[in-house]
Order: C-alpha cells, then structure tokens, then sequence
C-alpha cells in the first residue's frame, strides 16, 4: 500500500485494517490497535476477529474483485457489533492484492437497541398480566346471568386492585421517564435532612401499622441542614422503606441512621436503612437498581411492586451527585445506605 494512502487511513476515524489475500495484516491504524491489542502486522486476521459472516464477505472480496459492505458480531468478542465496509484500493497496475477493512463499531447502538425492545417487552408484560385478568372477570360478569352478589364483589375487588397495579406502573414509568431524560434541572433547596426521611416514613404509616413494623429512627448528624430536592429525595426514601416493609417480617424492626460519612475524601450525609427482611444473594446485588430486574418476580408482583422502584432511586441519587450502596445476607437482612454531599 502506497504510503499516502497510509497517511490518509491514519487520519480516518475508523477502525481500518489492511489485509493481503493469505489473510495476514499488512497495516492497521491506531483506531484499530486500541480495540484489537493483539493486532500485529503479519498476523492472522482471523487470530484477531473470528467471524464466520467477515470471512465469507472477504472471500467473495477477493475472489470477485468487489467491494462489501457486512454486518457482523465476533465470536470472541459477543457484546461487539460492526459494519465493515470492505474496500479495494487499486494501484496503478491494477492488481488488487489487499483489502481494506474499515469497521463502524455499532456496540453502543445495539445496546440502546436491545434496551429499547427488552423494555418495550417488559412493560407489554408487566400490563398484559393484569389487563387479562380485568378482561377476564368482566367477561365473567357479563355472561353469567346467575353470578351472586358476592361472587360479583370479590371480582370487582380483583379487578379494582389489577387496575392500581397498572396504575402504579404507568405512574412509576412516567417517573423514571422523568429522571431518564434529564430535561430541566431538579429545584435544590436546604433541607433538614431528617424532616425530609421523616415525611416518607409518615407516608408509610398504614403500611406499617398494618404489618406491626416499628420504624427506628437515630439522627447522629449534627449539621442538620443539606442541599437537596425534597420531593424527589422523599420518594428515594419512600421507595426503600416500602421495600423494607414488603419483605420484614411481621413484627420487625427497621432501623434508619444518619450520620456524617468519609468516602473517596469526601463528606456526605449517609442515611442507613436496615431491616431484617429475608436478605438478598449476592449475585443479585450488583442488578437490583436495574429496570424490571426482580429476584422472585412473582412474589415481587404478588407484592405490589413494578419492577423500576430502585432504579427511580439510582437516577434521583445520580441526580443528587451521591451514591447507593446495598448490603445483604440471606435470613439476616439488608442494608441500603444513601449518600449525598454534605454543606461545606
């Protein structure tokens, strides 16, 4: 290859790799080397990118003389995606002895794709459940001419708590649609912190009456006063405790603390939230703020819950510029700690 051609592809922002027809890499530009670190010139390309799909487009390059365009994941590489545009560069004497392979990595866009239609699946699933059952008993209702008035009551119950069941997930996907898009900024304002937890432990009291839970809070943060957005802080909290309560056991204690922290040198306001619920595996800790993501799905719906309650909670925390940590043990409980830059 001509070393003005070379100079050109260095420039290229894509991944470029030139090969000759035994398949050995003659030149490849940095944009490949920092994707593919084992690049070498005379290497194999198929010891770097094994993709059955790529070795037929660049056998049928070479044996036709032709240019390609392909789409291709790499067996050794699964979470990537590419399109190769396969390019002859033909020389004055006309032979066409390599081929230029200039990759668009698509890994990103696959990822946002297949987010899209896992979310798009989840929510079909998640209204499809309880639109069937309301479907099926006013069917029930209509049809059956000799249904007794409290068969008929007992159905209109069902009924009316599959339709709040949906209600909460559109109210829960409007919210977390809200945080996603980041569209305005959140209104801050200095709060005593211990109001705010307060008011969503109150917004929680038939819950935990009904339960006989005893919610135990200790204040040992002295400066009181922080920077937040109270409403949106209130429904971290109210998410959190409301998933305490849903797997305490009757009779229980939950035990909320505030207290200065230290963490990567710098000073939060950690609030610390333990229950001693049924606890949680560990190789579900690090997934339990992602969308939809439950551990027993159908206790969790049997619950009331949607599926998107901590994955409102990481954006709004996000947004606060704080973090969430979670710790649990299976028959002992859990701890979620929520930290949030303190006042200077």
């Amino acid at each position: 290859m001509k070393k003005n051609i070379k100079r050109a592809l260095d420039k290229t922002p894509l991944i470029t790799i030139v090969i000759d027809i035994d398949r050995n890499v003659t030149y490849y530009n940095n944009f490949a080397k920092q994707k593919f670190l084992f690049l070498e010139e005379g290497r194999d390309i198929n010891t770097v990118i094994r993709s059955t799909d790529l070795n037929i487009f660049i056998n049928k390059a070479f044996s036709e003389k032709k240019d390609f365009k392909v789409e291709f994941q790499p067996s050794n590489f699964e979470d990537w995606y590419f399109i190769a545009d396969l390019v002859f560069f033909h020389e004055n004497d006309g032979s066409d002895s390599e081929l230029t392979m200039m990759l668009t990595d698509q890994t990103m866009l696959y990822s946002y794709e297949k987010m899209r239609t896992d979310f798009v699946a989840n929510v079909s699933h998640e209204l499809r459940t309880p639109l069937s059952s309301i479907v099926g008993y006013i069917e029930t209702i209509k049809n059956d001419i000799n249904l007794d008035k409290t068969t008929t009551h007992k159905f209109l119950d069902i009924m009316e708590d599959q339709a709040w069941r949906m209600t909460r997930l559109v109210e829960d996907l409007l919210l977390l649609s809200k945080y996603e898009t980041e569209d305005k900024p959140l209104q801050f304002k200095e709060v005593e912190i211990v109001k705010v937890v307060q008011s969503a432990i109150d917004n929680l009291n038939k819950k935990i009456e009904d339960k006989n839970l005893k919610v135990i809070l200790d204040d040992h943060y002295n400066k009181k006063i922080i920077s937040l957005n109270s409403d949106s802080m209130i429904q971290v909290f109210i998410n959190i405790i409301d998933n305490a309560i849903k797997y305490c056991q009757e009779g229980s204690n939950i035990n909320v603390a505030l207290k200065e922290a230290m963490v990567d040198d710098n000073i939060y306001v950690q609030v610390k939230i333990e229950d001693q619920g049924e606890g949680i595996s560990s190789e579900h800790l690090g997934r339990l703020t992602e969308r939809f993501y439950r551990i027993d799905k159908n206790r969790s719906r049997d619950l009331g819950g949607t599926g998107l309650g901590l994955s409102i909670v990481k954006h709004i925390i996000n947004r606060h510029n704080g973090k969430l940590t979670i710790e649990s043990e299976l028959e002992k409980g859990s701890t979620f700690s929520v930290y949030l830059p303190a006042l200077n």
